[in-house]
């Protein structure tokens, strides 16, 4: 059934409000990024924003979402269909900061933005504790693909190590999308995550070789 053309112009008004919040929520911060901004950066009234977001609780959930279905793309550009679980937990880490360094001007700073308000309400920690426990959960999977196909030996429980490196994922974000630009090496980051999941996993095999681009520009 072909979407009705107010509905797809719905859509495309919506992803344009969307797109311009994470820029000037990026700019200027969240709480500064009003609706009348938003507004007047893509010619419409601020009533027509709120048509599509009654609150500012819902629009900053609408960005969340749209960043991590971003961060999605750019993990899965890495991954190949012959990728055994080890490289694929490997590109998943990569795929994760090289999304951080590309995108440190906007989406990023949604991240950095979500980290800080985590603590100062209910609706950012809710947020943040299902961003982080889908982390993990992917992570998890893997895990337990690579114990399946005998390429991990786990020293500890898998839940245990999924938390570890989504904790070290994340705080590797963090930097990516906050540090000096140029800070992040991508050579280097692919060896220091080799060696990490190496250390956590006993990872045995397909651990060598580049992981693939890992570009810090967009």
């Amino acid at each position: 059934m072909k979407t009705r053309p107010e509905t797809r112009k719905g859509v495309n008004t919506r992803q344009k409000i969307v797109s311009s919040a994470i820029r000037l929520a990026a700019r200027h911060g969240f709480a500064e990024a009003s609706f009348q901004m938003i507004a007047d950066d893509i010619g419409l009234s601020q009533s027509a924003v709120m048509y599509h977001f009654p609150d500012k609780n819902s629009l900053f959930g609408e960005l969340v979402e749209t960043i991590v279905r971003h961060n999605h793309e750019t993990v899965n550009e890495l991954t190949g269909p012959k990728d055994d679980a080890g490289r694929r937990l490997l590109k998943h880490c990569l795929g994760n900061v090289t999304w951080a360094v590309r995108y440190r001007s906007q989406d990023a700073q949604i991240l950095l933005l979500l980290y800080y308000l985590a603590g100062r309400g209910e609706n950012f920690s809710r947020l943040f504790t299902q961003m982080i426990a889908a982390g993990r959960e992917r992570i998890l999977e893997l895990l337990l693909a690579g114990s399946r196909e005998g390429l991990f030996r786990l020293k500890d429980e898998p839940a245990t190590v999924a938390e570890v490196i989504q904790d070290s994922l994340f705080g590797a974000m963090l930097y990516a999308a906050s540090a000096p630009e140029g800070s992040v090496s991508a050579a280097k980051l692919e060896t220091k995550w080799k060696n990490f999941i190496l250390a956590l996993t006993g990872w045995t095999s397909g651990n060598s070789g580049p992981a693939g681009k890992t570009s810090q520009t967009k």
